[in-house]
């Protein structure tokens, strides 16, 4: 302990350290830049939601583990996605006095922006289970302190809703702790998707499916639920707005124009009504002055799938009709790229004709 004490003075002299991980060191910095100040604790509150639909899923699962933590001198703790404390479990009663001294209470802001270095804002601001122990804190007051934290990925729209959090004494820290928090994410996860309705899980399955079968950005869609892949993410397409589209082209649309810059071919979950929602397969971005949610269709016969298709098979016949567009119609550097035999090529060509023709 003794190095990594030496470690965060030498950084708050303005050297620069070693003998400390080097993702501690890139959370000094960004607390440094931030200007967090170091001494003192100064921690600033702000209004949570004790009933969100985060906790109220959560803390069932956390306070099931605290039964075998009582007495463990540890703290389990739930926030939201600004790093604000939102619920708060502590095995004994002494503890919970000793962390409200420190401020580690209800609507306590925890963000690294706020406190610096600490497991519950490191987390969150990288994305990825943190854990911090004694004078890796970026503030001198939390020194005698440990937290591992990890943010908690939604199973259904796959975006963070919140983390938990473990803390407990720097001289009881170990490995364990790490352990324990990555459990606990995942059993939150669980109970999550438990939770989720019938419909929601629906538009997970398509979305699986879908994205197993195409290469493409794949969205699912519906109302205030988006579920996107890393590709799709990335153009920063709006939700609202896309539902907006989808309502505005009907369920019989074949394509529509996606913010002017990129096409989507759409397909209804259930063939013909947007109720339980739909998924869209984003084509080659290409410019144009199309307005937002413009739909390129011709009705219900421009659709280019025969019937009776399921969601995977018209996925595959995408898949297969642009692969043997960017051969240029050469079947067999198409077989080659698909990674199918020739013969087996013209199978699906005549089972997905009209597509990629015969």
């Amino acid at each position: 302990m003794a190095r990594d004490r030496d470690a965060w003075e030498v950084f708050q002299s303005g050297g620069d350290p070693t003998g400390v991980q080097a993702e501690i060191v890139k959370s000094w910095r960004r607390s440094q830049w931030n200007g967090v100040d170091p001494g003192g604790l100064e921690v600033r509150h702000a209004e949570v939601d004790p009933e969100s639909a985060f906790v109220r899923t959560a803390a069932p699962v956390l306070s099931h583990m605290a039964d075998v933590l009582t007495g463990s001198s540890t703290c389990l703790a739930l926030a939201d996605l600004s790093g604000n404390l939102s619920w708060r479990w502590v095995s004994e009663p002494s503890l919970g006095r000793t962390l409200d001294r420190f401020q580690f209470d209800k609507g306590a802001r925890f963000g690294e922006e706020h406190i610096g270095t600490n497991g519950l804002g490191s987390s969150l601001q990288s994305g990825h289970l943190a854990m911090v122990v004694g004078r890796e804190h970026y503030k001198e007051a939390l020194h005698g302190w440990a937290c591992a934290a990890a943010p908690v990925i939604h199973p259904i729209t796959r975006r963070a809703c919140g983390a938990v959090n473990v803390t407990c004494r720097a001289a009881d820290a170990n490995q364990l702790l790490r352990m324990a928090v990555r459990l606990l994410a995942d059993e939150v996860r669980s109970a999550l998707y438990s939770a989720s309705t019938a419909k929601q899980r629906r538009l997970l399955d398509a979305f699986v499916s879908y994205r197993a079968a195409t290469t493409r950005p794949v969205i699912t869609l519906y109302d205030h639920i988006m579920i996107a892949d890393e590709a799709a993410t990335a153009l920063n397409l709006e939700q609202s707005g896309l539902w907006a589209a989808v309502r505005e082209a009907g369920p019989w649309a074949t394509v529509i124009r996606l913010s002017g810059a990129v096409t989507a071919r759409m397909y209804p979950v259930t063939p013909g009504r947007l109720s339980d929602g739909v998924v869209l397969v984003l084509l080659t971005a290409k410019p144009s002055n199309g307005r937002h949610g413009e739909v390129v269709r011709a009705g219900a016969a421009a659709d280019p799938h025969p019937p009776g298709l399921s969601p995977i098979e018209r996925a595959e016949a995408e898949i297969v009709c642009n692969v043997l567009a960017e051969c240029e119609g050469n079947k067999s550097a198409a077989a080659a790229r698909l990674g199918i035999s020739r013969g087996t090529l013209y199978q699906k060509l005549r089972r997905y004709h009209p597509l990629g023709g015969s």
